[in-house]
């Protein structure tokens, strides 16, 4: 059982992921360990002017990984959009034309963006819900599909965690 041994490090998305730092918590993250973690965010946003839970939680899990002390270089990310949590990552133009506001998500991503995490969303899920393929995002990659991503970033070491 490891336990915590330092002072915390601060979080690096000081706007979303809100994580909070235990004393003696066990099963703490080695900071000379490397992470690799596929997330598949699929679950549709609970409130329409809030950003999606699932991209929050994404946040959450980099902001406690940094504050256990593992490093950039060590934490590897992909947030794989998929599913009802496709128009997360639209641009506010065809984000409003299917929920009558801008996209909620947009300073969330960018963040996510900014702290290493690649976000992709599944061009099949695109097609499906009608949506163009170009209305992404600054920085949003589209992937061939979700089923085909996950399973090639799991072959490649990454651990799935479902949101």
């Amino acid at each position: 059982m490891t336990q915590a041994k330092f002072a915390p490090g601060s979080p690096v998305i000081e706007e979303f992921g809100q994580a909070h730092w235990i004393d003696g918590a066990v099963h703490l993250p080695d900071a000379n360990a490397t992470y690799r973690i596929v997330f598949s965010v699929s679950a549709p946003g609970k409130k329409p002017e809030a950003p999606n839970a699932g991209l929050e939680r994404v946040a959450r899990a980099v902001n406690l990984y940094r504050m256990s002390g593992v490093t950039p270089d060590r934490l590897h990310c992909v947030a794989v959009i998929h599913g009802e949590a496709t128009s997360s990552v639209l641009n506010d133009s065809p984000y409003q034309a299917a929920h009558s506001r801008p996209n909620p998500n947009a300073r969330l991503i960018g963040a996510l963006q900014a702290a290493g995490v690649e976000i992709s969303v599944c061009a099949q899920a695109l097609i499906a819900n009608g949506f163009p393929q170009d209305a992404l995002l600054p920085g949003v990659t589209r992937s061939l599909s979700a089923l085909t991503t996950i399973t090639l970033l799991q072959k490649d070491g990454y651990s799935l965690m479902p949101l």
